[in-house]
């Protein structure tokens, strides 16, 4: 019977294996036809400036021959880089535009592949505990950043007409539910976090019940999370569907299977020159719970 240790070292080394014929299929690929391809790096963040507000990224551009390259590199880029933080996951937006005929063979591989990234993860979860799950990690692959193994490739699943980079700067959103916050709150007070003392960490949750339950009757609750600037791509299908345009997280390169090229807006440096004004907020800026990003919301009668 498999350890769990064996068993993620058996995953992991199906999953390079998938990886490399993903690979050898792009590069027979680009040997035989000219494949469009793009990529814009993204400077590195030093380990310790996680936390630091952006405020400015420089981005650049490869090309064909030099975009393949990076970008299977960048499928593969799982492991902590010297100097580079581990908490800031490694992000290559870019896209590559493969013939029409490699579709099904190109799609049974990138399902596949995102079979094993989820047989993968739930592995690691099914550990108990954040200790366990990392001893298990990273025991078994040292320097292992389970999230940038984690994330699926995306294959677009019809033909694309244009392709628009640009980037999301937003916040979480979500309506609160008291009753239910209250409750969440009440399981809590028994849990404090670590080195965190249990009679604080009492009163602490104990005032938060409190602050909830005086809300006047008119008044909602949201939460309101700040989202890291981060790469997206507004994909427009060529075919008359619903909805015609799509937005994609651009963590990675995505894969396109048509003869036409897409039009495309490239990535530019952050911030955009230009940016759309946005409508003003109706949440209040104090909020109610601030570890929690719990803010009051009165709806507008």
């Amino acid at each position: 019977m498999f350890t769990p240790a064996a068993r993620l070292r058996h995953t992991f080394c199906e999953l390079e294996s998938a990886m490399a014929a993903l690979s050898g299929l792009i590069t027979q690929a680009a040997d035989a036809v000219p494949v469009n391809a793009c990529c814009f790096p993204l400077p590195d963040v030093a380990s310790g400036n996680e936390h630091e507000p952006v405020t400015q990224i420089e981005v650049s551009r490869l090309d064909d021959a030099a975009a393949i390259t990076a970008a299977l590199d960048g499928y593969r880029q799982w492991y902590i880089r010297p100097g580079c933080s581990t908490k800031a996951s490694f992000r290559l937006p870019g896209y590559l535009v493969l013939p029409t005929a490699l579709k099904p063979e190109l799609q049974a591989l990138t399902e596949d592949i995102n079979r094993l990234k989820g047989e993968f993860r739930a592995q690691v979860q099914e550990a108990e505990g954040r200790d366990k799950k990392f001893a298990l990690v990273h025991d078994t692959l040292p320097g292992l950043i389970t999230l940038q193994v984690y994330r699926h490739l995306v294959l677009l699943p019809h033909s694309v007409s244009r392709l628009g980079f640009t980037w999301a700067n937003k916040q979480i959103i979500q309506k609160i539910d008291k009753d239910k916050l209250v409750k969440q709150l009440s399981d809590a007070r028994l849990s404090p976090p670590p080195l965190t003392d249990a009679e604080t960490w009492i009163q602490c949750v104990d005032r938060e019940i409190y602050d909830v339950k005086r809300l006047p009757p008119g008044v909602e609750l949201r939460l309101r999370r700040p989202v890291k600037t981060h790469p997206m791509v507004n994909v427009r299908w060529s075919e008359e569907l619903t909805p015609r345009q799509q937005q994609v997280k651009a963590h990675l390169p995505l894969l396109l299977c048509q003869d036409e090229l897409p039009a495309v807006t490239a990535l530019g440096n952050y911030p955009p020159s230009t940016t759309r004004k946005r409508r003003a907020a109706r949440i209040t800026d104090e909020p109610l719970i601030p570890r929690l990003h719990i803010y009051p919301y009165r709806p507008e009668s």
